[in-house]
């Protein structure tokens, strides 16, 4: 899908400036090292490299004219933590993706809310924990030790799978007014409608676009318009300027004081639970209304905090944060798998290293005192 022809309009001023900035090389080259990063050894990788100062004028010039098109992704299943599909673009695509982001995710960072965690620079899980724990804090100082504190937590039922493309492009066409990058951000978008087609499915990609065990429906629907494939850089900042709307609507128009959002995830803290079951009734109305969302009816739950609050990871709590049973049970199965390639050759101790000290530092924001140690071990 090409671009249709721009007005004089975007010619001019911050449009011109937006989009030239985008196509510019050293843009293009910067999201080159962006792209590559931890995978620059792939055969793909290094055939674009090979030839980098070519690729990169091509892509300008594709970009310049209209023309660029997204190559088809590569489909594949991962099973843990959950089952989910996973679209890879391909890597011409992933720096398209990455100079794009560059250039619109500082427009969106301004408007996003301080307690959205995913996928944004200087956030993360542990930064969302922290705040969770902050949040108990706060809120047993206000209402005393003797009040109870109650937590609301809520899932989006197949998020990524119900993004309304339209609601979606008129959202960001409120921040974006280049009819270039508008234009570039719709093909993205809508980049992989033409797998849905019968004749182009492989045997692999069927279950991609088949019922799921609970009846949800595909995951992308041209039909209907909607779905973002998981595994696009693009698709984390669309899910996050999508998922705003939600954000101001419940700090700005509700005036929930304690609320928290990581991705599709989030919380809210108070000491009424009643009020907390008429709030997920009109989040749940809003979501269905504004952006053809709906809440996940069995991942909704209303709690006493004294148990903890399982998010992101942790279960967090008044004084003190663990990690989540079943994240750590994850993290030594995956540990243990990797051992066992090691000794097998599959991959290298170098590798391994990189696992554990990134375990190393999801544990070091929990108490977890000698749990380094036992799951560690030799």
């Amino acid at each position: 899908m090409g671009y249709k022809k721009t007005s004089p309009a975007c010619e001019s001023g911050v449009c011109r400036f937006m989009y030239t900035q985008l196509c510019n090389l050293e843009n293009l080259l910067y999201a080159h090292t962006q792209a590559q990063l931890d995978n620059r050894y792939k055969r793909k990788i290094c055939a674009f490299t090979f030839s980098l100062e070519e690729n990169l004028f091509d892509l300008r010039w594709e970009l310049d004219q209209g023309l660029y098109v997204p190559r088809p992704y590569t489909y594949f299943m991962l099973h843990d933590p959950k089952t989910r599909s996973i679209a890879a673009p391909d890597f011409r695509d992933r720096v398209i993706q990455h100079a794009l982001v560059n250039v619109i995710q500082p427009l969106f960072e301004k408007q996003f809310i301080y307690d959205s965690y995913a996928c944004r620079t200087d956030k993360g899980t542990h930064l969302a924990a922290k705040r969770l724990k902050k949040f108990l804090m706060a809120a047993r100082s206000f209402h005393g030790k003797n009040t109870s504190i109650y937590v609301l937590q809520c899932d989006i039922r197949k998020f990524f799978q119900s993004v309304s493309w339209d609601i979606l492009l008129r959202i960001m066409g409120k921040t974006v007014h280049c009819p270039k990058t508008l234009a570039l951000i719709q093909t993205i978008v809508t980049s992989h409608h033409h797998l849905t087609a019968p004749q182009r499915l492989v045997p692999s990609q069927l279950s991609l676009f088949d019922s799921s065990s609970d009846g949800a429906k595909a995951s992308i629907s041209v039909k209907h318009r909607t779905g973002l494939p998981i595994g696009n850089l693009t698709s984390q900042l669309f899910a996050n300027i999508y998922l705003n709307e939600l954000d101001h609507f419940i700090k700005d128009r509700l005036r929930v004081r304690w609320y928290g959002r990581y991705m599709d995830d989030f919380f809210v803290l108070h000491h009424d639970r009643t009020y907390l079951q008429q709030l997920c009734a009109t989040i749940d109305a809003f979501l269905q209304e504004k952006l053809h969302l709906c809440l996940h009816p069995k991942k909704l739950t209303i709690k006493n905090v004294s148990t903890g609050v399982p998010f992101v990871g942790y279960r967090t709590f008044y004084d003190h944060v663990l990690v989540r049973g079943t994240t750590l049970r994850r993290i030594e199965r995956n540990y243990r798998s990797k051992e066992k390639q090691v000794k097998n050759g599959r991959i290298t101790s170098k590798k391994l290293a990189e696992t554990k000290a990134s375990i190393i530092g999801h544990f070091k924001h929990a108490n977890s005192h000698g749990l380094t140690k036992h799951l560690l071990r030799p």
